[in-house]
């Protein structure tokens, strides 16, 4: 299985492919609508969310509702389409610099313009199929933020209230988001190659969310600082991987988003047409990124490990796939309930 996106921010469309899926899956359009919302209406969003409302199409690979195993295509539209006026000033932190220099353009908005965290919306539309595909097989995807602007302390309360300090302040805030799955059959990935281990894929996969600087499984850095004796007396610290392949265990995936870079004060910056010192403000950019990304992340891991199951049990169609884990799951049951 795999996927792709097209699209800018302020084009007319986002779109995404998603190809390999299996056949028989009911997704239906509320299901898409509401995870897009999750992610649109994130704590610490900007104002552009408001007047975004995530209209989309499913344009092939569906009928009556259910997936026909053909390539599934969503065309996302794109409410605020007044594309911003060109500039050669890059904004610090963002990937203006190094796209500019790579692509030969002194536009820094040609690069800001699919570089945008607004394409991370198509990945929500295709990653809604990967979540029904797993709630078929009844594995749970669960997130949450476990740490805000270095305080571990995460709730409604204490979240509004620093979310609204710092934008008063026109300051962003960095944290923490942790992805949870839940009964995962064991023997995903595998061990012989760096680039199957299952361990190597989702770390990509959630390394490419915008904003994401740190990524560890389990115990992740943790780790390091315990001797192997203490260690193994927690084995839920290998977060649900052993040798880059699923043991059985609930699988935890925790991730670092970097304080958003775009400053509406303005950050220190340089106009390259004439090297100028200036500075490169946003008034569009949010105040926390992390919530929106843990809602990106769920989908980003549904999408990598629905490719581990169908690489692990084949099948064309849910009538295959279901089958196959349900015997899978009894076969390695009394080995597991042993241990």
């Amino acid at each position: 299985m795999r996927y792709l996106t097209a699209g800018e921010s302020h084009g007319k469309y986002l779109a995404g492919i998603l190809e390999g899926f299996p056949a028989g899956v009911k997704v239906t359009k509320d299901h898409i609508a509401a995870q897009l919302r999750r992610r649109r209406l994130a704590p610490g969003r900007s104002a552009r969310q408001a007047a975004e409302n995530d209209e989309f199409e499913i344009v092939s690979g569906m009928r009556g509702g259910l997936t026909t195993g053909a390539p599934v295509c969503v065309l996302l539209k794109n409410s605020v389409r007044t594309i911003p006026r060109s500039s050669s000033v890059p904004r610090p932190g963002h990937a203006d610099l190094a796209g500019m220099l790579k692509y030969g353009t002194m536009d820094a908005v040609l690069i800001r313009e699919r570089a945008s965290a607004r394409e991370t919306a198509a990945r929500v539309a295709l990653g809604s199929f990967a979540l029904r595909l797993h709630e078929l097989l009844g594995i749970s995807i669960t997130s949450k933020v476990t740490a805000l602007d270095g305080q571990d302390a995460v709730n409604s309360g204490t979240t509004e209230a620093r979310i609204l300090r710092a934008r008063r302040a026109g300051d962003t805030l960095g944290g923490i988001f942790e992805v949870t799955v839940g009964n995962l059959p064991a023997g995903l990935g595998d061990f012989n190659h760096w680039d199957l281990r299952l361990g190597s894929r989702l770390a990509a996969a959630m390394l490419g969310i915008n904003g994401v600087k740190g990524f560890e499984v389990g115990g992740g850095f943790g780790l390091a600082a315990m001797g192997g004796i203490e260690a193994l007396k927690h084995p839920e610290l290998s977060g649900g991987l052993d040798g880059g392949m699923t043991n059985g265990r609930a699988l935890t995936l925790r991730c670092a988003v970097k304080p958003v870079p775009g400053l509406p004060g303005g950050a220190p910056s340089a106009d390259l047409r004439g090297f100028r010192k200036k500075l490169s403000v946003s008034k569009t950019s949010d105040t926390t990124a992390v919530f929106a990304a843990a809602v990106v992340g769920e989908h980003a891991a549904a999408l990598e490990l629905a490719g581990a199951l169908l690489d692990k049990f084949g099948g064309d169609s849910i009538g295959e796939i279901l089958p196959r884990v349900e015997q899978w799951r009894k076969t390695t049951k009394r080995t597991l309930s042993g241990l």
